[in-house]
């Protein structure tokens, strides 16, 4: 087996076709009906700018540069319904003008409503007494390391970079709303304002906030917080901040009052829940304190016993109808939203922001939201969605062969077999470029309701060099001129 590189580049449109009908939204064009000062009106509207940026980064691709291996591809052109691309210069551009206009970081909010309308199932967690959608709302640190870009500070996690909150819906990872923010800032400041947006944009979407379970860590244990929950009438799991408070006091209580559960040897766990603990300035609220304690009296491996035993506190604010247990383990499924996170930034390639700009980088982490939901759409394959019809589609494939003897191109047998000319007296001879084209077979199914037709286009170079023919393939994907 004989490896060798060359210096073409294989680009996958497999997705572009999808991306392009999901991101099909009217409210684009509104965005490119707005004017300012800055920015100008040329023959790339807004809305084509921030769909060209959205489908970049629906490949993982969130460089400005990246848009130079699709500016010549009619694949990508078609897809995203573009009239013309821009160079890499252009883009970047004109994203920083539209960075200036994204104030509130809202300018994406309509697109993510239009799209998030059509899902038909965020994915519900049901319990003996009722059924809830989770609304995962988190901070997690985007480190940017070795750089001098706005807003970059020094994190919880001791090291360079933003500290963005995001707002998960459903089960599923179906992303409502994002904001960029300063390394340095911490969690509860103007988490009440996000807050009210998620909410606000859960009732666009045609969701009641009854039906809603907030779900989030102890960096959001504030008494506004609590109250805005409250005023909401959404359901709501917060974890506390324990700060100086006497766990041993826990204990004694949760022995008097808590129910033991079944544990190892060595260990004791005991659970309650306490009626007369209530936020400061809440107390004429329905709200409860879940109490877990843990006591380990022995170590797990070694069986040995601790001089002094270890204490674990663990307890939320609620206001669920359910017992302690179920309460626990409905907070334990909040960590899923920390693997949502971890797709962000490794499947889309966004751990490090692309621009120098606060505005400009905020812009693009707020284009991901819509950028989520199509990847989650394109992958599960709900059929129960009517963002796009269930398809079943399967490709063929047809690649030229050049023949020196009949000075003509034939397609290789497992293709359909089609001779393409090739001579002196040919317009595209020396070197030319020709393409061989063939619909891919749609196999219909009983339980399918609609098709979808694709076309792969393969596109072969030859160079002439004397007597010599030199095969030169180019991207995959692109068309001849």
């Amino acid at each position: 087996m004989k490896i060798q590189q060359g210096r073409e580049e294989i680009n996958s449109n497999g997705g572009n076709i999808l991306i392009g009908a999901l991101l099909r939204l009217n409210y684009w064009d509104k965005i490119s009906q707005m004017t300012t000062e800055r920015i100008k009106h040329g023959e790339i509207s807004h809305g084509d700018i921030l769909k060209i940026a959205a489908g970049l980064l629906a490949q993982g691709r969130n460089d400005f540069g990246d848009i130079d291996l699709y500016r010549d591809d009619p694949l990508f052109k078609e897809a995203l319904g573009l009239r013309k691309i821009p160079s890499s210069a252009t883009l970047r551009q004109r994203l920083n003008d539209l960075g200036l206009c994204n104030e509130g970081q809202t300018l994406i909010d309509g697109c993510v409503v239009e799209l998030l309308r059509k899902v038909s199932d965020f994915g519900t967690i049901r319990t003996q007494h009722g059924q809830y959608i989770p609304m995962d709302i988190d901070v997690s640190v985007m480190l940017q390391p070795d750089n001098k870009k706005e807003g970059v500070g020094w994190t919880y996690h001791n090291a360079a970079g933003y500290a963005p909150i995001f707002c998960h819906l459903g089960t599923h990872g179906y992303m409502l709303a994002n904001e960029l923010r300063e390394g340095s800032q911490h969690s509860a400041k103007g988490a009440v304002e996000f807050l009210n947006r998620c909410f606000g944009l859960a009732k666009q979407i045609g969701l009641e906030l009854d039906k809603l379970l907030v779900r989030v860590d102890s960096g959001h244990d504030d008494k506004a917080f609590v109250g805005a929950l409250c005023a909401s009438g959404a359901r709501f799991l917060v974890k506390r901040n324990l700060r100086s408070e006497c766990r041993e006091q826990y204990l004694a209580l949760a022995r008097r009052v808590g129910i033991k559960q079944p544990s190892r040897e060595g260990k004791n766990i005991y659970r309650c829940v306490l009626s007369h603990r209530k936020p400061e300035g809440l107390e004429n609220e329905p709200i409860f304190m879940v109490v877990e304690v843990i006591e380990r009296l022995t170590d797990a491996k070694t069986n040995q016993k601790f001089l002094i035993p270890e204490l674990e506190v663990s307890t939320w604010w609620t206001n669920l109808p359910e017992d302690e247990a179920t309460c626990i383990e409905l907070y334990h499924a909040h960590g899923t939203s920390e693997q949502f996170h971890s797709e962000l930034k490794s499947d889309m390639g966004l751990e490090r922001l692309p621009s120098g700009k606060f505005t400009t980088n905020a812009l693009i982490l707020n284009l991901v939201t819509n950028c989520k939901t199509c990847s989650i759409v394109t992958r599960a394959n709900n059929s129960k969605s009517t963002i796009l019809p269930p398809t079943a589609v399967t490709t063929a494939r047809a690649h030229a062969n050049f023949s020196p003897s009949s000075k003509s191109t034939t397609t290789l047998p497992h293709a359909a077999r089609k001779n393409l000319p090739l001579n002196s007296k040919t317009k595209n001879f020396a070197p030319f470029t020709n393409a061989a084209v063939r619909p891919n077979r749609v196999s219909p199914q009983s339980d399918r309701t609609a098709y979808r037709r694709r076309q792969t286009f393969y596109r072969t170079t030859y160079a002439m060099q004397g007597f010599r023919i030199q095969k030169t393939p180019c991207r995959m994907g692109r068309a001849h001129p």
